[in-house]
């Protein structure tokens, strides 16, 4: 068994991966990793230092447009530069939405005086955000929400809750859907506000998921945000979370993909040499069909990334395709976690923080493997939108 074959992305995504790699191995050293590995795992991967660093040099916005700011650089290089960011264990996660979800839809429905004050902070890593999409019965169904905002003079006041949101408890700004017209059809009445967390109001609760990294409820009791911190006309607030989204679900695989490529490498690594109970396990028939099914999957799914971000560099949008690219890649780590459990045994059941664990990362895999088929968007409604864009099936 070796370890998979370098995925390649063509000669410019290929060349740019080089200078990710030497910029890492200037400012996110083996020590400096092994610090931030030190860290209990729900605070991994959030580090404003570190964003502040990339904004500095240059790595935040690689993507965006060069009249406000940013590299320019295609889907694939973008796709390149998030696989390298993952491979290293980098803490990118303070920027990130602001960077794209957030910046994507200031780019298209931003004033300038929003474009000006807001996207040079989020370049320089200096703000940083939290999806408030969902509710407690407004999931996958984002557009039952309730969250309300009454304009008020120069403000909108705003209450209501939102749950389950990532970094919600770190973060300083919170990119805010709430329903500013009650009487409108559900999709009709919404806008969009970029709320201060530290305004007077605001109660955030975390908790602990399953996959180990916390999210937060949090509670709205009559905030006050100033009215030009709406982004988009009133009521016009579901095409700007539409067409940020559209924007970015090429993008939200690539961590994805590099985390299930690089548990894979450490799992076929161990059984390399791996001996149990005086087996050989890299001589076991099944084993080795195991793996090769998982080898020939991970590369199904590095193929629907790179159709993607193709269909992106053309200047469509891939609404069903990228849809089956994150049913599969997500399903995919959870046959991965599940296989490398089958395989390893009770030894594939201990955490990462225990000595004895044969691949350390393994049990975690599985459990982490949840937040992908629910989070943007559960598996479930990404099946209905690839039946009903992509083989027009009725609704």
């Amino acid at each position: 068994m070796s370890r998979l074959p370098a995925h390649d992305m063509g000669p410019a995504a290929n060349a740019f991966r080089q200078e990710v790699r030497e910029w890492l191995a200037q400012h996110w050293t083996p020590e400096q990793r092994a610090e931030h590995l030190r860290k209990p795992f729900k605070e991994r991967g959030w580090d404003v230092e570190f964003s502040r660093l990339m904004g500095s040099d240059g790595w935040i916005g690689i993507g965006w447009p060069k009249e406000f700011g940013g590299q320019g650089r295609s889907a694939t290089e973008q796709i390149a530069f998030i696989t390298e960011m993952a491979n290293a264990g980098a803490p990118v996660q303070a920027h990130n939405t602001g960077e794209s979800i957030v910046a994507q839809a200031l780019f298209l429905h931003g004033t300038n005086e929003q474009q000006d004050e807001w996207l040079p902070a989020i370049r320089r890593g200096e703000r940083t955000f939290a999806l408030g999409y969902s509710e407690p019965e407004a999931g996958s169904d984002l557009a039952s929400l309730r969250t309300r905002a009454i304009r008020d003079d120069d403000d909108w006041v705003v209450n209501g809750q939102k749950l389950w949101s990532t970094g919600g408890d770190k973060a300083e700004y919170m990119w805010l859907a709430v329903r500013t017209d009650p009487d409108a059809k559900k999709h009709a009445g919404i806008s969009v506000l970029m709320v201060d967390l530290r305004s007077s109001g605001v109660t955030i609760r975390p908790s602990l998921a399953l996959y180990g990294k916390t999210f937060s409820a949090q509670f709205y009791d009559n905030v006050r945000v100033p009215a030009k911190n709406m982004v988009g006309a009133v009521n016009n607030g579901w095409k700007v979370i539409t067409d940020a989204l559209a924007a970015e679900r090429v993008m939200i695989g690539g961590t994805r993909m590099a985390g299930i490529e690089r548990a894979f490498d450490h799992l076929t690594e161990y059984l390399k040499t791996a001996v149990v109970g005086g087996k050989v396990l890299k001589a076991d028939p099944a084993i080795r069909d195991r793996i090769g099914a998982l080898a020939a999957d991970i590369e199904v799914a590095r193929q629907f990334q790179m159709r993607n971000a193709q269909l992106v560099e053309q200047g469509k949008v891939p609404i069903h395709e990228a849809a089956m690219g994150k049913v599969f890649a997500s399903e995919l780590q959870e046959r991965l976690g599940q296989a490398a459990l089958d395989i390893l045994g009770t030894g594939g059941l201990l955490s990462e923080d225990t000595e004895s664990a044969p691949v350390a990362e393994m049990e975690q895999v599985l459990r982490h493997a949840i937040m992908g088929m629910i989070g943007g968007g559960t598996n479930e409604i990404q099946r209905n939108v690839i039946a009903q864009r992509g083989l027009d099936l009725p609704r």
